[in-house]
């Protein structure tokens, strides 16, 4: 299936941040998260895969113009820690379009958006690299 979206968006890098890490947002992401997993909460740091989250909704993502499907939903995402975030650090994210294919299962055809997205701190060392999927379907 030959899909059809802005190729030239494919491997281009948007940056986003700088995000500031307050004591205030990590003392905020352990209440909100406290009964869910408390190995990954420290005094003052917190696991970067997990707090990166947060800042997820507000990276930016360009419209690729995909034609195919009207309805878009999640499909996973996988997280790598490469280190704590800790108060007073500072983070940058880019994120690129990595991967758009599709596939053909039994709910019909699909298609497949795959992002990855990188935070690094301030010392410019990476702290998380995650990969996001999404499917487009037709209803």
């Amino acid at each position: 299936m030959n899909i059809k979206y802005a190729k030239k968006e494919l491997d281009r890098e948007y940056y986003s941040g700088p995000f500031l890490i307050t004591e205030k947002l990590i003392a905020q992401f352990k209440n909100l998260n406290i009964t869910k997993n408390q190995s990954t909460i420290f005094d003052n740091n917190v696991s970067s895969a997990e707090i990166c989250n947060l800042f997820m909704p507000s990276l930016h993502k360009p419209d690729i113009k995909i034609e195919f499907g009207n309805l878009v939903f999640f499909a996973g995402q996988t997280m790598d820690l490469l280190s704590d975030v800790s108060s007073g650090d500072t983070l940058t994210a880019s994120t690129k379009l990595s991967n758009v294919y599709s596939k053909t299962g039994r709910s019909g055809k699909m298609v497949f958006i795959e992002w990855k997205i990188i935070f690094k701190n301030q010392k410019n060392e990476y702290v998380s690299k995650i990969k996001e999927s999404f499917v487009r379907i037709e209803t």
